[in-house]
């Protein structure tokens, strides 16, 4: 692999004071707009928007700006550019900070483009709350309506949205801090087998699954593991790990997978 040695800017890092300095950055093509013999496009990185200016100059020739034109959204771009401060906002820019400046492209280059005609969805759809969908009349959606299956048949495309990008950072949240907080108190990590011989917890709320010949389930809970944690000398444990439930439903929504904190401490009263 070759390193080139280039200064990159991550969108968040963006701001005023670099006003007239050439910066590099990445993201993907948001929207791409032309107006009159120019481009706007907006660039996103995660939950950064800010938007970017090509149009023909001493530095920029019409051929780059037509080259913008057919960029389609959601490729992924590289941008060398100069920041500048602009008059007004740019209100579809994020956060605040970034609605007062924009890139003048003096360089793009597509890292990874977009080959598909359409999208099966626009992200602009797939973010917009249930309620901004109805119009007055029940019966006729406002804006389109992006459906759960067809989000899943393309959840990477929409994990891109800004709701899905916060549920995982406030997941990664919760983790870190029950990880810190407990470790804080002398509790040690624990990562016990998902594959086991028997019911953990016994009843008919188990996945059944051949292993090698012979039945094995899934767990149900890391009870068992703890205590023996507690009964090694460990004193106290902790995981963060998968629980399985075969927990039947009449409804799309419960719980067969999902996530535990789990705990267990030795007491002396």
């Amino acid at each position: 692999a070759v390193q080139t040695g280039r200064t990159w800017t991550e969108l968040q890092d963006l701001s005023g004071d670099l006003d007239g300095k050439d910066v590099l950055i990445r993201g993907r093509a948001d929207t791409v707009r032309k107006v009159g013999g120019r481009v706007f496009l907006l660039i996103r990185r995660s939950f950064c928007k800010v938007q970017a200016l090509a149009q023909a100059n001493d530095v920029t020739p019409k051929q780059l700006v037509k080259y913008c034109e057919k960029i389609k959204p959601e490729s992924i771009i590289d941008v060398v550019g100069t920041v500048k401060i602009v008059k007004d906002k740019i209100a579809t820019a994020t956060p605040p900070k970034l609605q007062l400046i924009e890139i003048i492209v003096k360089k793009i280059y597509v890292v990874a483009g977009v080959e598909a005609n359409e999208l099966p969805f626009q992200i602009d759809d797939a973010s917009r709350p249930e309620q901004d969908q109805k119009s007055d009349d029940s019966n006729k959606p406002k804006f389109a309506v992006v459906g759960q299956k067809l989000r899943l048949d393309n959840r990477f495309i929409d994990l891109r949205t800004v709701a899905n990008h916060a549920i995982f950072r406030i997941q990664a949240g919760v983790s870190r801090l029950f990880r810190e907080y407990l470790t804080s108190q002398q509790f040690v990590e624990i990562h016990s087998p998902k594959l086991i011989s028997a019911a953990s917890e016994g009843g008919a709320n188990v996945f059944k699954l051949e292993y090698f010949g012979k039945d094995a389930f899934l767990a149900q809970s890391p009870q068992l593991y703890k205590q023996m944690g507690i009964c090694s000398d460990l004193f106290r444990v902790f995981e963060v790990g998968p629980v399985f439930r075969a927990e039947d439903s009449n409804t799309h929504r419960h719980l067969c997978e999902f996530t535990g904190l789990d705990l267990e401490m030795e007491f002396k009263e």
